[in-house]
């Protein structure tokens, strides 16, 4: 404001005394009027001032909120970068976690994997085992039944010698019962023929 005062007192004075020679006459000051259009140019020109220190107030106002404003914006926009640094950590944390996770929930995976491969690997060779078990069982079934075929082959040749043996003994007993007909036959007659001759003798003697 001192600014624009001293700009109007120059204003003033080089309007006042830049008029020529100022001149008296009958005690009356020439130079009156001038001061009068003076004094109203520096009322118009302090009108401008005014309004223009209003303006100047104003946009001062707008300035100061302005920056206010951007004061605040600022301060916004610190504290979303504070915000976005504390999600970009946690986002980090959350994916060490995760990574954690997946490396434990990894290693469980893998852990339950070499006990289901170790349970493969039992029920394997307990079948190897059981196979190796048929193997041996048929191994010896095998083996009686190459005793039992052996064994059926010799009961053959026996049934076979025993039923030659049983035709040679009813071949026997049937000579035999012919020779007991025979000798039956033969001692009949030596009796018919012992009683014959006793009867011839007691014939004789009488």
């Amino acid at each position: 404001m001192m600014k624009y005062k001293k700009t109007i007192a120059t204003i003033a004075i080089a309007a006042a005394f830049g008029t020529g020679i100022v001149l008296a006459d009958n005690n009356t000051w020439q130079g009156s009027p001038n001061l009068s259009h003076t004094r109203s140019i520096i009322d118009q020109l302090g009108d401008k001032l005014t309004a223009q220190s209003n303006k100047i107030t104003s946009l001062s106002t707008q300035t100061t909120t302005a920056q206010n404003q951007l004061t605040d914006a600022q301060n916004n926009v610190s504290n979303m970068q504070s915000q976005l640094t504390s999600l970009q950590n946690q986002l980090t944390q959350a994916k060490d976690q995760l990574t954690q996770a997946n490396n434990q929930k990894q290693q469980e995976l893998q852990q339950k994997q070499q006990e289901i491969q170790q349970k493969i690997d039992e029920i394997n060779q307990k079948i190897a085992e059981g196979n190796q078990k048929v193997a041996d069982k048929q191994k010896e079934l095998d083996g009686v039944q190459s005793q039992l075929s052996e064994a059926n082959n010799k009961a053959s040749q026996l049934q076979n010698q025993l039923n030659g043996a049983q035709q040679k003994l009813n071949e026997a007993n049937n000579k035999n019962s012919d020779l007991q007909k025979q000798l039956d036959n033969a001692l009949q007659d030596a009796k018919d023929t012992e009683a014959h001759a006793q009867s011839v003798l007691n014939a004789h003697q009488q």
